[in-house]
């Protein structure tokens, strides 16, 4: 947590001084809450050894200040900084179209500070007749606004919480007060984001479970408290529901409260119409309990296979329980590489050493580097002949590595359709990602035929985050999927499910419906440091929600089978 709380403060210092014209030091700071939030080790852990100038961007000035919040509790050039300039700058830059700068030219001018303020502005319609915003701002301003409190205001993402939430789990076990202890709700289900955490436990001394879990770390306050329920609030912002049941109806519990709520509808739907009750404490007929201690046995009780928690959204699980027709899911440690991967010649943090490094660590048998081609501009989009170098360096490598690299390419769709690349370029290249990141238009019929072109091309492998969303802050792109998931099977093109965060794309439902085409799959972490190839496991459980059996994912291919599968 303490990484990310400097890496946001750095951030916010960053816009402060870009705000008051210091262009260095603007830039100094987001190098070091860039490195920050993407360090592999603690600060504390590097504060403790002397090494915190080890992270890139950390100089003598920026290391004075990491040491004054860890052993005072804040930085003094900050908070004078905040006294002149009270905005929350980490909401309204969510918001697409909103920088430093125009974010303060709506603070001097209308007083916005926060996204409560900004609602009350568009409300008055007063933005549009300001010096740099006119009428389509201010029309772009409400949407993103709608787009922030849709997916963005109160929730967080699963990955950015999902290491700290199991951590609370093993210090709770290893108290030994617990007989047993699981993670429900949203969190359980591998949403892309969760609003709130539920923790079930079994114990036999209650109101010492309480106390322990209350005097954690993590925890910045109780919200309320029973014998058998209590809430905090986390120092992480979120709120946690702690429960304690008996042994009997701790299979009840998990079912219950991991939702989802339109799932356990349906699950109480059948239990009537089979003369049972079904709740949170148990599955009963008449006053006799009929299931209760384990999930499977209620799901056996009401005539269905146990439903894997990733699946439960009332769309069609339940059904296919019923007629044991579930599919077998890709298992999370069944992926053997990662096809979607940048590196510092382009818009990465670390070079090509350090992410195959990294890669092979965490037990990958192969990653394809995708650089983006030349067309991205603002990533620094590498030419036909910084390819071609690039690529003479990953030959290099991989006569000593102990991982495959494959030579690859996040190649730009062009406004016409076509790519971004010459043909020899392409020919090189073992895995092409195509993807659309600039130019796209309000009119879905032309998006489409713009992405269709380029699938038909002959020289794709796959189509990266194929709705161009970014949670919280810009909507998918208009397009037509029913052609473009023909297209891609008429011309076996794969689509990728990309893990980053933000992106986490495609959507779920969107894989289901692809996955009647029948179509192939492509995983990718998205990754621009060493940290982000953990965005696999969220991949993963996107390809797991959307019903994909290890057969329909071709990492999961060995690296020879894949080679074979992608060469043309």
């Amino acid at each position: 947590m303490l990484n990310d709380e400097l890496a946001a403060i750095f951030e916010e210092m960053a816009d402060m001084e870009e705000i008051e014209g210091r262009k260095w030091q603007s830039i100094a700071y987001r190098k070091a809450a860039a490195s920050i939030s993407t360090a592999g080790g603690n600060l504390i852990d590097l504060y403790r050894s002397g090494r915190l100038r080890d992270i890139d961007g950390v100089g003598e000035a920026i290391e004075a200040k990491i040491r004054d919040y860890i052993e005072k509790g804040k930085i003094e050039k900050y908070d004078e900084m905040k006294a002149r300039y009270p905005i929350d700058f980490a909401s309204l830059r969510k918001l697409q179209g909103l920088g430093p700068k125009k974010i303060y030219a709506l603070f001097t001018a209308l007083g916005v500070k926060d996204i409560e303020t900004l609602k009350a502005a568009l409300n008055d319609h007063s933005i549009s007749g300001l010096q740099g915003f006119g009428e389509k701002s201010e029309e772009s301003l409400r949407k993103a606004v709608e787009v922030f409190e849709k997916y963005g205001a109160n929730r967080r993402f699963l990955a950015e919480i999902y290491d700290e939430i199991q951590e609370i789990k093993k210090k709770l076990a290893k108290s030994s007060l617990f007989e047993d202890l699981e993670i429900a709700g949203s969190f359980r289900r591998m949403r892309e984001t969760v609003g709130d955490i539920d923790i079930l436990g079994i114990s036999s001394n209650p109101e010492k479970g309480r106390e322990f879990f209350t005097n954690l770390d993590d925890v910045a306050g109780i919200i309320s408290s029973g014998p058998s329920k209590m809430t905090v609030r986390l120092k992480n912002g979120l709120t946690c529901d702690f429960r304690i049941f008996a042994r009997d109806s701790f299979g009840a519990a998990m079912q219950y409260f991991t939702g989802s709520k339109e799932h356990n509808v349906q699950l109480r739907e059948i239990a009537i119409s089979k003369g049972m009750k079904l709740n949170e404490y148990g599955l009963y007929e008449g006053d006799r309990v009929k299931a209760g201690s384990d999930e499977a046995t209620i799901y056996r009780a009401l005539g269905l296979e146990w439903i894997e928690p990733e699946l439960r959204e009332n769309m069609g699980e339940i059904e296919a329980a019923g007629a044991k027709r579930l599919p077998r899911l890709v298992e999370y440690g069944s992926i053997r590489g990662d096809l979607h991967t940048h590196t510092v010649d382009t818009d990465g943090r670390n070079t090509l050493e350090q992410m195959v490094g990294a890669a092979s660590a965490s037990g990958l048998e192969y990653i394809a580097i995708t650089n983006h081609s030349k067309g991205l501009k603002v990533a620094k989009g590498l030419t036909d002949e910084g390819f071609r170098s690039f690529n003479r360096k990953i030959d290099s490598m991989n006569e000593k590595s102990s991982i495959r690299i494959f030579k690859g390419v996040e190649l730009e769709i062009l406004k016409d359709g076509s790519l971004d690349l010459d043909d020899s370029t392409l020919q090189e290249m073992d895995f092409v990602l195509a993807a659309l990141h600039q130019g796209v238009v309000g009119d879905a019929n032309e998006n489409t035929a713009r992405v269709v072109k380029a699938i038909g091309s002959g020289k794709i492998h796959s189509l990266a985050h194929p709705t161009g969303r970014l949670i919280g802050s810009r909507e998918a792109y208009r397009l037509n999927f029913e052609r473009i998931f023909e297209a891609c099977k008429e011309n076996q093109v794969f689509i990728e499910i990309n893990g980053y965060p933000e992106r986490s794309d495609l959507p779920f439902d969107l894989v289901k419906k692809a996955r009647e085409y029948g179509i192939l799959f492509t995983l990718g972490s998205d990754s621009h440091s060493t940290k982000d190839l953990r965005n696999l496991h969220f991949a993963t459980a996107i390809a797991r929600r959307g019903w994909l059996d290890k057969e329909s994912v071709v990492n999961t291919l060995n690296a020879d089978h894949f080679t074979n599968l992608i060469r043309r």
